[in-house]
């Protein structure tokens, strides 16, 4: 293979379809772009190039007109379909089985005509190749006499003298149960003979195809409904069926552009069927009416009226083709692509570029069609109204001429996607929009996945965002939060959403509405693709829900985005109302934040990373939380305001240090707790009992003096420690008990432990005991719910299950004394207080 050859397989394989520069053809094949350039000269002249336009030229293979070709939509929505169905025609030796789904009427019958045509166009069949078509709708609960008819039509081309090829086209395969699917694909797929070929077609909302056996078909071709095609393939069928009409009738059809347009965009349930038998009814009423006229008006007869006249060629192009065939389309729209990839660049305003689009557009004669455009503009309005204003709250102008040049400005871009490759400038340009404007490109994307999906694909689609944003995107931009609302319910939050951003007049707030079984990892990915879609560098980040942990849901947010971050839970549309207006008079994040703690009891919300936005101590004591409460007082008390007292659960304490790193403790100075805990991430973690040694004590001190404490609140916290945790300070926080007597109680058990392990407590470890004990025997006195708590003892070291048993025995006497029972969870604790005291290696 020589290097013209590899050019032209290179192109072939990578750009079947589509238009490309000389520069794009030197770039697949490494070669400069002179060489290329002559090579492309020398593939023109042998038929294989076909070559349009001057500055730039363009290259695209050259094709024989293909059986598809007739099929609307072949360059269209049913390009990958047609590209399938051809590499199931020609892969050796007998092709590939074709399974056809679809709903009613999207023309599942037309295509696999279309397929058997073609196979006899590449002289793959002969030209005597038949096509026949069995209905299983006929065969239901008949599934043997359904099996002969296959075999017999079968063996009419494969046995005998005159063989002929064929197309055996099985329909309606949703007609039968499973079984006799199954049956029917094993008998097919044994008869393997290359004068026949098979294709199968089912309705897709009614398929109960075994999934093994459907998804082991070959080739699959799903045709959509009539309802997500482009509206140019919609405008083709209407045309394309009031011409046959017409053709049958012998007469001249009126038909008014509203109607027209109309007619294009009413959803049929039978789709394409649906559409013909809608224009048939249609003209037959009108026929009825005026039998004897040689004009069949249908809807009012005005001036613009579409005339369609009896063997008429070409009425789709004078329909969708609003500007001139004079018109040098590629030109002009590369110059109008870099001057607004120029506009975008220098930072001029969207008014520049509103300018810029405008002048292109009012090159465009639409003298012929100026009553369909106009019912077109209708229609966008309509939807612009419907998708963004009742949503969003962006109001449009009511203008006619506004409206006019949006219609314009979306069939001018529905020309370019029909007639003109992509090309590197007009992607750059979508990313130089929403670059630029990132708040107004996310809702005009919307917009276009709303119109049809695959708008939002198409760079050239984005020419209207200068068109119909541009009287809205001040106004837009101006918002430097991003707020989001999350809900559980079919239109929870859409409706908060409409209702705040309605009253307030702008995009404030994007809602997901959420099923109810939604994992968080989905709800991160909503919340992780709006952003990705706004502005790098915004004021901060809000999240409104309605239930679910506040705390995790933050933490997994803020992976997402490093900006300022407000999570308030238990939504209300008062509280989105609230946020709205605050975010609308540009107030400060903090501002904003402050203000929605106080929405309501239950509500509420996060707005910093870690426990708290300022320095703090936090205190977690194995005796339990009120203990840690009662040193939280003391040192509230004792220090200034400046420095934040925690209280938290000692397990909760564990859990936090296992699971975060030194930034959610960024604000944290010190950790207060009543036994040893380790930690390796340079906060200081202090066990409150070591206070009664010096060293621990200055260092306490040194703690607070570097958190901005002076030195007399220091020693006088020290001091006050000192006395808290004597005997003495266990005296005065028992509330209904005798100190003496659960002080004695407590010095009892902490004996029986000693002398059953046969060791020796430091003083400090048992006032620690005595304290924890006396604590808890009060506290589960006061308890009256007397919640119970038991831990399986299988799962437990032989040590842990020996402490368990010595424990219960240890604490019958003041069980029995104080009518209490010593919960598992209870034991675990005291458990975890000794056991580095007690399994001495």
């Amino acid at each position: 293979m020589n290097a013209v050859e590899k050019l032209y397989t290179a192109i072939a394989q990578q750009f079947p379809n589509e238009r490309i520069t000389t520069k794009q053809a030197a770039n697949i094949v490494g070669l400069t772009r002179g060489v290329t350039s002559s090579y492309l000269s020398k593939l023109e002249k042998q038929g294989k190039l076909l070559k349009t336009g001057s500055r730039p030229v363009y290259w695209q293979i050259k094709r024989e007109s293909s059986a598809f070709d007739k099929l609307i939509g072949s360059h269209g929505s049913l390009s990958a379909d047609v590209q399938h169905a051809i590499e199931a025609i020609v892969y050796p030796v007998h092709g590939l089985p074709i399974f056809i789904t679809g709903p009613h009427g999207t023309g599942k019958l037309a295509f696999a005509q279309a397929i058997y045509r073609e196979s006899i166009r590449r002289q793959i069949f002969t030209k005597e190749a038949v096509f026949e078509s069995i209905d299983c709708a006929n065969y239901k609960d008949r599934s043997d006499t359904l099996k002969k008819e296959i075999q017999i039509t079968t063996q009419r081309f494969t046995v005998g003298k005159s063989l002929k090829n064929c197309y055996l086209y099985i329909k309606n395969l949703q007609e039968l149960s499973s079984a006799d699917q199954h049956s029917l694909l094993v008998q097919t797929n044994q008869q393997k003979d290359a004068n026949i070929r098979y294709i199968f077609s089912t309705v897709t909302e009614k398929i109960n195809i075994n999934h093994e056996y459907f998804n082991s078909a070959a080739v699959q071709i799903n045709l959509i409904p009539l309802g997500n095609r482009p509206l140019n393939e919609r405008i083709t069928f209407v045309a394309m069926f009031l011409q046959q009409q017409s053709n049958q009738i012998g007469r001249e059809i009126l038909v008014s552009p509203s109607e027209f347009i109309k007619l294009a965009t009413l959803n049929h349930s039978d789709n394409i069927r649906g559409l013909n038998n809608r224009i048939q009814l249609l003209c037959a009423k009108t026929y009825a009416k005026t039998p004897t006229t040689n004009q069949l008006v249908i809807s009012k007869s005005t001036k613009n009226s579409i005339s369609i006249m009896p063997n008429q060629h070409l009425l789709q192009t004078c329909i969708t083709t609003l500007i001139t065939s004079a018109l040098q389309l590629s030109p002009t729209v590369d110059s109008l692509f870099n001057k607004l990839s120029d506009s975008l660049l220098c930072g001029e305003t969207i008014t520049e570029q509103n300018f810029l689009v405008l002048k292109v557009l009012n090159q465009i004669d639409t003298t012929i069609s100026k009553s369909l455009l106009e019912a077109f503009a209708k229609t966008i309005e309509q939807d612009s109204n419907k998708y963004i204003t009742h949503q969003y709250g962006i109001n449009f102008p009511k203008d006619n001429t506004f409206w006019r040049n949006v219609a314009l400005a979306f069939i001018f871009s529905n020309l370019c996607s029909d007639n003109l490759p992509m090309s590197e400038t007009t992607h750059k340009l979508q990313a130089a929009i929403k670059n630029r404007y990132p708040r107004s490109h996310y809702l005009f994307q919307k917009f276009l996945t709303k119109l049809t999906p695959q708008y939002a694909q198409d760079a050239y689609y984005y020419l209207p965002f200068f068109i119909l944003m541009a009287q809205c995107e001040d106004k837009i931009e101006s918002v430097h939060y991003n707020a989001i609302l999350l809900a559980h319910g079919e239109n929870t939050a859409s409706s908060i959403q409409q209702v705040v951003n309605t009253l307030t007049g702008n995009y404030f707030f994007e809602a997901f509405d959420m099923p109810i079984d939604i994992s968080l990892d989905k709800i991160n990915s909503y919340v992780q693709n709006y952003l990705v879609n706004q502005d790098s560098f915004p004021k901060g980040n809000i999240i409104l829900f309605d239930m679910g942990s506040l705390r995790q849901m933050f933490r997994e947010i803020k992976k997402i985005s490093k900006q300022e971050l407000l999570v308030v839970n238990n939504v209300t549309t008062a509280m989105a109302l609230d946020i709205g207006l605050r975010i609308q008079r540009n107030e400060a994040f903090q501002s904003i934040a402050e203000a929605s703690q106080k929405y309501s009891l239950t509500t509420d919300a996060q707005y910093y990373e870690g426990l708290s936005n300022q320095k703090n101590i936090i205190v977690a004591c194995m005796s339990g939380v009120g203990l840690s409460e009662e040193l939280k007082k003391l040192i509230e008390s004792t220090l200034s305001p400046s420095l934040k007292v925690i209280a938290l659960d000692y397990k909760k304490l564990h859990a936090l240090l296992k699971n975060h790193d030194r930034q959610f403790f960024s604000n944290t100075q010190l950790i207060l707790t009543t036994t040893d805990v380790n930690g390796d991430m340079g906060i200081d973690i202090m066990n409150i009992y070591n206070i009664f040694d010096k060293s621990t004590s200055i260092r306490l001190q040194t703690v607070l003096l570097n958190a901005g404490e002076n030195e007399r609140s220091s020693n006088l916290l020290i001091d006050r420690l000192l006395k808290f945790l004597s005997i003495e300070g266990i005296r005065g926080r028992l509330q209904i008990l005798n100190p003496d007597v659960v002080i004695q109680e407590s010095q009892a058990i902490v004996s029986h432990y000693e002398d059953f392990y046969n060791v020796k407590f430091t003083p400090r470890l048992k006032l620690n005991l005595y304290m924890h004990l006396s604590l808890m025997f009060e506290r589960m006195i006061m308890n009256s719910k007397k919640s119970k708590s038991v831990i399986k003892r299988t799962p437990l070291t032989d040590q842990e299950q020996d402490f368990f048993s010595l424990s219960s025995g240890i604490f019958q006497p003041v069980e029995r004394k104080f009518n209490i029972k010593v919960q598992d969870y209870e034991i675990e604790l005291l458990y975890q207080l000794l056991k580095d005291f007690i399994f001495i290696d």
